[in-house]
Parts: structure tokens; sequence; C-alpha cells
């Protein structure tokens, strides 16, 4: 009988390799214990998906997690409840323009918020460039899969990160998000081509921010070129774009796991590399397997953004 684990999260730890891992539970023995599946490079990684999603709870805190067994629907790895209460709901989702961000009915978010500092980074995935924000750049990085990033702005706190950051997407024509089909579709992609427009673009955020009233904060990555494809495995040493592997269609996923950059799983079965987005299948229950299973109904990217 297959073990069926409830699949809670794919999180990163910079600090420790192996740096990837996945949050998971045995719903039906020990639904309050959590533990870590850690996810590196060479080893096996069969992965077998069932219908059953589960709801993975809301964090409380910084600190406190509660846990919930509610089943929810397919498109959502939080029930109602659960997603209204979520503490970090209003991070994600925090428009600077309102007085107290999107946190006016969390006020232990809010709080949080406006006391610590946070950074205002660049982020370069291929050839796209993102501005964002975080109270953990390194961590917040590699779990986006950047390829480089630079903190070019240390702010007093969230709130006021958040309105610089809207700033600069708005003045310098820089997205806030890249999608994970645009990061898929690039993962051996030449940085050096990449670089010299990325660097040119920092310098005149820079500049920017110079002629700004912002008051900014000590940070020992101010500034600084931070290159990332070590975090993620072998990936960097592809010299062709995976297949795509549609996992709500395959319900698996198979292979040597070649790396994890960000959420998405690069894996190699004989001469084939696939591509998973590991964020669909949060909330799913699965099963590991030692045996390779057989994918079926992949298709390559091309195909996949032609249509």
């Amino acid at each position: 009988m297959l073990l069926k684990e409830h699949l809670m999260a794919v999180k990163w730890n910079p600090s420790i390799p192996p740096y990837a891992f996945l949050f998971l539970r045995n719903i039906e023995e020990e639904p309050e214990k959590v533990y870590k599946k850690p996810l590196q490079a060479l080893d096996s990684f069969n992965v077998k998906v069932f219908k059953e999603k589960v709801c993975i709870g809301h964090s409380i805190n910084k600190e406190k997690y509660h846990l919930c067994s509610n089943s929810t629907e397919v498109r959502y790895a939080r029930c109602y409840n659960c997603e209204q209460n979520d503490f970090e709901k209003c991070f994600l989702l925090c428009d600077a323009s309102k007085p107290y961000g999107n946190c006016a009915q969390n006020p232990e978010a809010y709080e949080y918020c406006v006391s610590h500092p946070c950074s205002v980074y660049l982020a370069l995935i291929a050839n796209n460039v993102k501005v964002g924000v975080s109270f953990n750049p390194l961590k917040r990085w590699v779990n986006q899969g950047a390829d480089i990033a630079i903190e070019i702005f240390r702010a007093k706190n969230g709130l006021e990160a958040r309105k610089i950051e809207k700033e600069i997407s708005q003045k310098l024509n820089i997205p806030q998000t890249i999608r994970k089909s645009q990061k898929a579709r690039k993962l051996n992609f030449n940085l050096s081509r990449s670089l010299p427009e990325f660097r040119e673009l920092k310098e005149n955020v820079v500049n920017y921010l110079e002629n700004t009233d912002y008051e900014q904060k000590e940070s020992e990555l101010l500034y600084k070129e931070t290159e990332l494809s070590s975090y993620y495995g072998n990936i960097s040493s592809l010299d062709v774009n995976p297949i795509l592997n549609e996992v709500e269609k395959t319900m698996q996923i198979s292979g040597e796991l070649v790396g994890i950059k960000g959420k998405l799983a690069v894996t190699r079965v004989n001469n084939s590399y696939y591509v998973t987005n590991l964020s669909r299948l949060i909330g799913y229950l699965i099963s590991f397997s030692e045996v390779p299973l057989k994918l079926k109904g992949q298709k390559s990217l091309s195909d996949f953004f032609s249509n």
C-alpha cells in the first residue's frame, strides 16, 4: 500500500545544504506532525500525484503555524478560513497606497511590517528583470529562482519598501513579477547576454533613488551583485531547455533530479530533461517511489507556448 503524504510547501534555506526541501505530513496517521524531505541533485525523484487535495493551513505569525485538514478546491491550496486568516497574506498582496497596506484587519502583521527593515531588490532571471521587496532577501531570491540579484535599497520598514518598489516599477517600467512559464522556457539562458543590461538598469535605479527623500538603512548586501546558480544543483550546466511536464495531466514526476530552481524541478530520464512546476502540486496528496515512473503526455515547451 502506497504511503500518501500531504505536500504543504516547497521551501528554501540558503544557509544549509541541501538548500531546497519539501514540507510534508502523513495526514492519516500523524496530521499534526510536519517533516522535511531534502531535494538534492542526482537523487532519484519519482512522485505519483493523487486527486485528493487538502488545505495547507495558514501562518499565525512568523513563528507559529495552524495545520488544517479540510478538503479544498483544485484551484486553491487553502480552504476559505485559512486563506482569510493567513498572517503572510497582506505581505504578499500589500498595496502601499493604503495607510495600512493590506493589513487593516491584521494588526499583528502590520506591526511586524512597520517595525522591521526591508530590502528593495532587482532580480535577473534569464533576460527578465523584476523589482521586489523582502525581509529576507537571499531566501527570497532563491525561492524565486533568480540567477543574479542585488539589493538596491534597505528601507526602514516593509510598508516604505513597498512604496519604493511600486514607484520604481511605475517610473522606470520594471515589472514586479515574472511568470513561472517564462522562467521555465529559459533555464539554459546564457546570462552573458543579459548581464550588461541588468547592470545598466541597476545604475539607473540607484541614480533615481539618490534623488528621493527616502532614508537608507545599513546593509551588508547593499549594491553587492549575488550570483545564485550554485544553489540550483546542476541546472546551470544544461545545454538544452527541458521539456515541460504538465503535472496536472501526467500526475507524476520521474527521473534523476538535476536540480531545483525556485519552484521548478528539473529531472533527467535517459538523455531527456523535463521541468515540473512544483507549486502546482502544493496541497495534493503524493507518494514517492523507488521505481522510475513512466511519464506520459509531455510536450515540448515550444509547442506549449505556441498554443
